[in-house]
């Protein structure tokens, strides 16, 4: 499922191309390149996570499981709104 950006997304001219199953590439002016993905959970559930590469290890993640893919996605988006737009450091 493809997901929808939020409306601040598209304010910062940021853009969000497809980067394997389930994994986007987002790019904006002024901002880091960054990726979104979200994973099906062994209950059904679903998780998302930001990394800096595609293939790469997170760097941030939800601590919750959403019942659907847009809420999931819609949580990915807001790691990267959180991680990389307003820059608030990664806990430790």
């Amino acid at each position: 499922m493809q997901p929808i950006p939020p409306f601040w997304f598209m304010q910062r001219q940021a853009k969000a191309e497809p980067a394997g199953d389930n994994t986007y590439r987002l790019t904006a002016p002024n901002q880091e390149e960054a990726f979104i993905t979200i994973r099906r959970r062994e209950n059904g559930r679903w998780s998302a996570a930001l990394k800096s590469a595609a293939d790469g290890p997170d760097i941030a993640a939800t601590e919750t499981d959403y019942e659907g893919e847009d809420d999931a996605w819609g949580a990915a988006f807001e790691l990267y709104r959180l991680h990389v737009v307003l820059g608030i450091p990664l806990r430790s």
